[in-house]
């Protein structure tokens, strides 16, 4: 297991086997989480909400015309379903590591 020192501003160098095995590259952003026992790293990927916004809703008029069966206020309501689950689970997430 490899060992890496603590620099200024609490610095840390990531082994480059590490780095090249989880293709993580300069300028990545990465989630850290205490454990009990000592952290955890992993990668993540950062969306520009205007973008994922116009993915969702270009996504979301694709499953319309797939969905042309469907009464379109039925479809809306279970969307609508859909994003108020999401945006709790996300809530919630954020509270239990706001809570840690």
């Amino acid at each position: 297991m490899p060992l890496v020192k603590v620099i200024r501003n609490g610095q840390i160098t990531i082994p480059k086997e590490i780095r090249r095995s989880m293709n993580i590259q300069d300028g990545d952003f990465l989630e850290i989480e205490r454990l009990n026992s000592g952290l955890l790293i992993k990668p993540k990927v950062v969306v520009d909400r205007d973008e994922a916004a116009r993915k969702f809703f270009k996504q979301v008029s694709q499953m319309r015309k797939n969905a042309k069966k469907f009464d379109s206020e039925e479809v809306d309501e279970i969307l609508a379903e859909a994003v108020q689950v999401a945006k709790e689970a996300t809530r919630k997430k954020r509270k239990s590591k706001a809570d840690a």
